[in-house]
C-alpha cells in the first residue's frame, strides 16, 4: 500500500485490515508536522536535556507510589506526561491513532491534511541494524544492539547489511569479536547513570530506532504505546524514508469528515475515556453522549 485517502471509518478499517501485522500508527493534525521528537524540534542541547531529566528525577517521586529505577521506564513517563524527550509516540492500534488525528488541534488554515502515518518498525530496524528485531529496553538486562551479521549462525535472521554499523565502534563495545551499541547512550545523562554499570558515554547513535515500551502507567497500555527514539542529527522519518515506501506510508483523511468519523469511533468504543482513563475523560464522555449526539 502506498499513500491512501479515506472518508469514513469503514474505509479506514478495511484499509488497515489488509495491511501486514505489527505495524505502528501515528495520528497527526497535518501531514506537514514533522516526524521528529520534541527535543529536536525545540533545538534543545544536551545540557538542557539533562537538566529536564534531573528535575524530573528529583521530584516525580512525590506523585508515584514507588520510585522507578529503570531508566527507560522513567524516560517513557517523562514522554507520557509531556516533557521533551527523544521519543516519538506511536500506537499499535490504528483506531487510537485515528482518534488522535481527528482530535488534534492545529493553527494551520485551509483544511490541513489530517491523517495517520503507518510505520513498519521491523523494516525500519532492519534498514539500520541488519535485523528486523524490535527491542524493549526496559525489559532487557544488557541493553545492547549487537551486529548479528558478525555472529556465526545468528539466532535471528539478518540481511548482511545495516547502516548502523558503518560508523566506528569503540573497542570496549566489542564482545567476542561482535560489535554492539548500548541503547542507554540514547538517554540524557542523569537517566544514563541510573544504571550503576554506566559511567561515561563513549559513543553516539547515528540513527533512529523503533523500540517497545513497558510501563505501569495505565494510559500507556490503553494507548498501545510504542516509540521511535532519535539521535541528535537524524532528519525526520518522512525525509529518511522518502524513497522507502514499505517502511513509512500516510493515510489522509478527507476534509470535513472529522465529526462523522469521531461519532463512529465513539460508537465503536474509542473515545477520550477509553484512551486517557481518568475522571476528566469520563465526565467529557458523559457530556458528549448526552448533549453532542442530540
Amino acid at each position: 500500500m502506498g499513500n491512501a485517502r479515506i472518508s469514513s471509518l469503514g474505509e479506514y478499517v478495511n484499509l488497515v485490515s489488509g495491511l501486514e501485522n505489527d505495524l505502528w500508527f501515528r495520528g497527526v493534525a497535518s501531514i506537514d508536522f514533522k516526524l521528529t521528537p520534541q527535543v529536536q524540534w525545540m533545538n534543545l542541547d544536551a545540557e538542557t536535556e539533562g537538566n529536564i531529566a534531573y528535575r524530573f528525577l528529583r521530584d516525580y517521586g512525590k506523585y508515584v507510589e514507588n520510585d522507578e529505577t529503570n531508566p527507560w521506564k522513567v524516560y517513557a513517563l517523562m514522554q507520557h506526561h509531556g516533557l521533551p524527550t527523544r521519543l516519538l509516540d506511536w500506537s499499535r492500534s490504528p483506531l487510537v491513532a485515528l482518534y488522535f488525528a481527528l482530535t488534534q488541534k492545529t493553527d494551520l488554515k485551509n483544511n490541513p491534511r489530517k491523517g495517520v502515518w503507518v510505520l513498519d518498525p521491523h523494516l525500519m530496524n532492519e534498514f539500520y541494524t541488519g535485523s528486523d528485531l524490535v527491542y524493549c529496553p526496559s525489559q532487557m538486562g544488557l541493553r545492547r544492539v549487537y551486529n548479528l551479521n558478525k555472529v556465526e549462525n545468528p539466532p535471528y535472521k539478518t540481511n548482511g547489511k545495516g547502516k548502523l554499523w558503518e560508523s566506528q565502534i569503540p573497542k570496549q563495545h566489542i564482545e567476542n569479536k561482535v560489535p554492539f551499541k548500548p541503547l542507554d547512550e540514547y538517554l540524557p545523562y542523569p537517566l544514563y547513570i541510573l544504571d550503576p554499570n554506566n559511567t561515561l558515554k563513549t559513543t553516539e547513535w547515528n540513527s533512529p530506532l523503533a523500540i517497545e515500551a513497558s510501563s505501569n502507567a495505565g494510559r500507556m497500555d490503553s494507548q498501545h504505546s510504542a516509540f521511535t527514539i532519535h539521535d541528535e542529527m537524524s532528519p525526520p522519518l518522512e525525509v529518511l524514508f522518502k524513497e522507502h515506501k514499505g517502511i513509512l506510508r500516510f493515510i489522509e483523511i478527507v476534509p470535513n469528515k472529522t465529526q462523522d468519523m469521531l461519532e463512529h469511533l465513539r460508537r465503536a468504543g474509542i473515545h477520550q475515556e477509553s484512551i486517557f482513563r481518568d475522571l476528566d475523560s469520563l465526565c467529557k464522555r458523559i457530556k458528549d453522549e448526552l448533549f453532542l449526539t442530540k
